[in-house]
């Protein structure tokens, strides 16, 4: 026996193998058509009795397939000549309404594309917001329930520069600490403060 046909009579080995139950699949598929037909052939003979709903029943059946449309051929372009300033595109349809629905759901930030979330505004810009008013440089534009595309966006720095900024930014005067503990010295009028 030769290393071809050994080789051979494995693959088909294999393949009846893995084919097995797909074949079984597809009698399966065949007996349930067969079945289908017979229950088809009953209700046809029933329909009489069945009435008018039982007769729409019957002749109802799937209905047939959209016939395919055809794709609209590219219109050939000429050869673009040297110099020639470059082909204006088409301008754009208007928007379809979904896209408008998706539009008045969007981010308050301008240029967002992200759904609105909380208070008008994206997951991320949200933070921001909170980021913003917690260090009190919240904008005018950036309100609560602000609507979609009315805000700008602002741009915190980061790192070195966001360092230097707060260094810069003068520093409020902070009131002495209030004491922690008082005490009643001997001899003394009143209480005195340990720190």
């Amino acid at each position: 026996m030769s290393f071809e046909k050994a080789l051979r009579e494995m693959i088909r080995r294999e393949l009846a193998a893995q084919l097995g139950s797909i074949q079984k699949s597809v009698v399966q598929l065949e007996r349930g058509l067969v079945s289908l037909e017979g229950l088809r052939d009953v209700t046809e003979r029933l329909a009489p009795l069945l009435g008018q709903r039982g007769r729409m029943a019957v002749l109802r059946q799937a209905p047939p397939p959209p016939p395919p449309q055809p794709q609209p051929q590219p219109q050939p372009q000429p050869p673009a000549r040297r110099g020639a300033a470059p082909a204006r595109k088409a301008v754009a349809a208007p928007p379809a309404p979904k896209a408008k629905a998706a539009a008045a759901n969007a981010c308050a930030v301008i240029g967002c594309k992200r759904p609105r979330r909380s208070k008008g505004y994206c997951s991320a810009h949200y933070q921001k917001l909170r980021l913003l008013i917690r260090t009190g440089r919240r904008p005018a534009d950036w309100k609560d329930d602000a609507p979609p595309h009315s805000a700008r966006d602002v741009k915190l720095p980061r790192g070195r520069a966001a360092a230097k900024e707060r260094k810069a930014a003068p520093a409020t005067p902070k009131e002495p600490p209030k004491p922690k503990a008082w005490v009643r010295k001997k001899g003394g009028t009143g209480m005195v403060s340990l720190h």
